[in-house]
Order: structure tokens, then C-alpha cells, then sequence
């Protein structure tokens, strides 16, 4: 007996993600001098991507544990996991959902929204449909919209972001959403669980120390890209960050300890020559499967040892602070972290952005900056020209590249990339060498 159509379709649409993904795990594995410690992120993006199997990656002391769904890094995770879930970052990196998405966005809106609209409209795609409630904060209009647009299949949270981040009243008024969502936390658990569930400051004080954790794993991964002998590649580092998404988060810091510690074993060692050039992405998130600049970056001779995007340093940088182990002290903190260190353009102004951009062109030793532009994406765009007029102090080129998550540009993008190292390259090329 033959399949319904609907199923035919949905297998045929899933099979075609899992090669997607399939095709850019084993190019990345397939690298020269590959860390075995890279292989529990592999693998955790694997379950999500080609098996689509979340529940390995969700059984914590032989139990599942509910999950919820978040679109963006201004989420507080730590009041998730203090409640008893699991947070998992659904923004899409796919161009197989982006088809399914455009009947739902704008054909000039954003890819991310597209794609990830795409994941959640068509079931199938397991870490999509386990999350019944996913929280989305109003960072720029296309989030807005999108969340709007998600909530005819979803139960949809949306955090009022502020814009004007050293404002009083915004500050405030980010505390009380902050408050508030620990409230729909709490009520929605309890409902999940079927037992009255609270987020106590114990609980909480142990999911932040958790995610710090992480934090100095990240840290300590970026302090090592920042050699002067590159132990890893970039896209490595980069889909070591994207699996961060899909991974309960101490288990993701057990891995990372044993990835930064087989970097450190490599001391001296490096997986391309000294003066290749150094690449820092900058602009809209990569967000895997969607590698295709990073892969044309490293391929074309360059090595990308920094981004700064939601996706890589940004999301694991700044801990919290709280000094006092009380549950109002840790609310507070915990609204600040996630307000005050954001660089996010959507906040204006956002000097602090150009002041870390300095800071990582200085401690990564940039030759060259890969302004990464998401076509729709008007917030990151908007900034192109301050980045330029501030790197261009510190005499560091910039090329703006904008693009999609389809493959057909791939040609385009390979020849002004290529002409853009080719250009670091001579900078780089010692005084009176001779051209080989």
C-alpha cells in the first residue's frame, strides 16, 4: 500500500535537511588535523539534523526533561533550567525549510525567520515539534512579526526588548518582563508536571553556576583561537558553538573541557600556515547548516579565528553576577546580564558593539573583517558603514558580503571573497619577498 501524498512529501522534505546537514558534518570532519574531541558535537547536531532524535540529548539521569523553545540569545536560559526544562535554540540555518517559510514571510524578508517558520510549519523536524511553547523577544521588526506569525502553531511567548538599553525606565521595564516570564515558567511547569513547580533561588543559583561554567569553557576555547598558531579551524569552533542549541548545558561543558583540553595538547601545532590570513565574521548570525562563508573563507586560503555574532562569542561571554543568594538579587543580576553586555544592533545607540569589535581585532590579531549580512536583515546592515569607519582607524579592511541561506550565490560570493584574501595575503607578504 502506498504512502499518503502528506507523508511522501514530509519524508521526502526531511530526508533532504538530513542531507543538508549530512554533507556539512562530514566536510567539517573531514578537515585536516581534526580534534576527537570534536566528535560529541557532531554528533549532538546529528541527532537533531539526520537521525531526528532529540531524546539522547534530553535524558538527564535516565529522564527526559520537557523543553522550550527560544529565538534568541536575550532569553534568560538559566530561569529554563531552574524551572526544570530545557532550553533549545530553534533559529533556523536551513534552506530546505526556507521554500516552506516563504508562505509565511515576505519574499524579502529575512531567511532566518523564513527557515526557522519553515521548521515549525511542516512537522516533522523532532526539535521542532517537542517545543508546545517557544519565547521570542522583540529585537527588530522581523522578530516581531515573526513571532506573530508563529503563534498560529505555537504557543508564543514575546519578551518586550528594550531599545534604549542605558535608559532607567527601559531598564526597569526589562526586569518586569524578566519577573514576568519566571511567573509563566512556573505556571506553565507546574501545569507540565502536574505538581505545583517554583523557581527558588537555590535552583536558580544553580543554573546560573551551570552556564558560567560554559561561559569559561567558551572563553577559554576563544583565548586559544587567539593564538598565533590556530589549534582548530574556524568552522570547527563554530559548530562547536551551534551545538550549544541543541545540548543540555552540562553536558556541552563535559565536552568542551575535553575539546579545550586536546587544544591545549596541541601547543606549537597549528592546522594552517602562520601568515594565512586572520578572519573575524561580524554581522547576522551563521547558524549551521548554513556554512557556506566559513567554508569559503578556509577553503580560499583564510583561517576564521573570531565571530562575533549571537551564535559564537556573543552567546557565551558574559557571566552573571550576583553577590547575594537571594532569589530578588539573582533577578536582578540576571535581567542586567542580559540587557547591559548586549551588543545586538537593535539597540541604539550601541557604541559598546564598535569597543568589543576593537577589543577582538586586537586580542585575535584580525588581518581582515567578513561583514556577514542577511539579506532583509535591515538592523546589521544599518551598522556596516560605523564598523568600516571604526576599523578603518585601526587599519583593518572590511568587505560586506549579503546572502541567503540558497546555495546559488555560492559562485558570486568565492570571487569577491577570494579577491578580498588574496588582498590580505599581500598586506601580510613580508617586505622584499619574492612571489611563489
Amino acid at each position: 500500500m502506498n504512502k499518503p501524498v502528506q507523508s511522501q512529501t514530509a519524508d521526502r522534505w526531511l530526508r533532504q535537511i538530513s542531507r543538508e546537514a549530512g554533507r556539512q558534518l562530514a566536510a567539517i570532519r573531514d578537515l585536516s588535523c581534526s580534534p576527537a574531541a570534536l566528535e560529541p558535537f557532531a554528533k549532538a547536531l546529528e541527532q537533531v539534523f539526520v537521525a531526528n532524535d532529540l531524546q539522547p540529548l534530553l535524558a538527564s539521569g535516565g529522564a527526559t526533561r520537557p523543553v522550550i523553545g527560544v529565538y534568541c540569545i536575550l532569553v534568560p536560559e538559566e530561569l529554563i533550567y531552574a524551572a526544570g526544562a530545557i532550553p533549545l535554540r530553534l533559529c533556523g540555518g536551513c534552506s530546505t525549510s526556507c521554500a516552506v517559510g516563504e508562505e509565511h514571510v515576505p519574499r524579502d524578508g529575512c531567511p532566518l525567520a523564513k527557515s526557522s517558520l519553515g521548521l515549525t510549519a511542516r512537522p516533522g523536524l523532532a526539535v521542532y515539534d517537542l517545543c508546545d511553547v517557544v519565547i521570542v523577544p522583540t529585537t527588530c521588526d522581523a522578530k516581531r512579526k515573526f513571532a506573530e506569525e508563529l503563534s498560529r502553531f505555537r504557543e508564543v511567548w514575546m519578551l518586550e526588548a528594550p531599545h534604549l538599553k542605558d535608559s532607567e525606565i527601559s531598564q526597569q521595564a526589562w526586569l518586569l518582563q524578566v519577573m514576568a516570564l519566571r511567573e509563566q515558567l512556573e505556571r506553565y511547569m507546574s501545569q507540565v508536571q502536574g505538581k505545583r513547580v517554583r523557581i527558588t533561588a537555590r535552583s536558580l543559583d544553580q543554573a546560573i553556576k551551570e552556564q558560567a561554567a560554559a561561559q569559561r569553557q567558551m572563553r577559554r576555547l576563544q583565548t586559544l583561537r587567539a593564538q598565533e598558531s590556530s589549534p582548530v579551524w574556524g568552522r570547527q569552533a563554530m559548530l562547536v558553538a551551534n551545538a550549544f542549541s541543541f545540548m543540555e548545558v552540562t553536558a556541552w561543558t563535559r565536552a568542551m573541557v575535553e575539546f579545550n583540553n586536546e587544544l591545549e595538547q596541541r601547543q606549537g601545532q597549528t592546522v594552517c600556515p602562520i601568515r594565512t590570513p586572520r578572519i573575524l565574521i561580524a554581522g547576522s548570525p551563521v547558524i549551521f547548516p548554513n556554512f557556506k562563508l566559513p567554508n569559503l573563507i578556509e577553503e580560499l586560503g583564510a583561517m576564521v579565528v573570531a565571530d562575533e555574532s549571537c551564535v559564537g562569542e556573543r552567546a557565551l561571554y558574559d557571566p552573571v553576577g550576583h553577590p547575594e543568594r537571594n532569589l530578588r538579587a539573582q533577578l536582578l543580576a540576571l535581567a542586567a546580564r542580559y540587557l547591559m553586555p548586549c551588543i545586538c544592533p537593535s539597540f541604539a545607540p550601541n557604541e559598546d558593539r564598535l569597543v568589543t569589535l576593537r577589543r577582538m581585532i586586537t586580542t585575535h590579531r584580525i588581518d581582515g573583517v567578513v561583514y556577514h549580512v542577511l539579506k532583509g536583515c535591515v538592523v546589521y546592515d544599518f551598522e556596516v558603514g560605523r564598523v568600516e569607519a571604526a576599523l578603518k582607524e585601526l587599519q583593518v579592511p572590511v568587505v560586506r558580503l549579503e546572502t541567503d541561506y540558497s546555495p546559488e550565490d555560492v559562485e558570486q560570493l568565492r570571487t569577491r571573497i577570494e579577491a578580498f584574501v588574496e588582498m590580505l595575503v599581500q598586506r601580510n607578504r613580508p617586505p622584499n619577498s619574492s612571489r611563489t
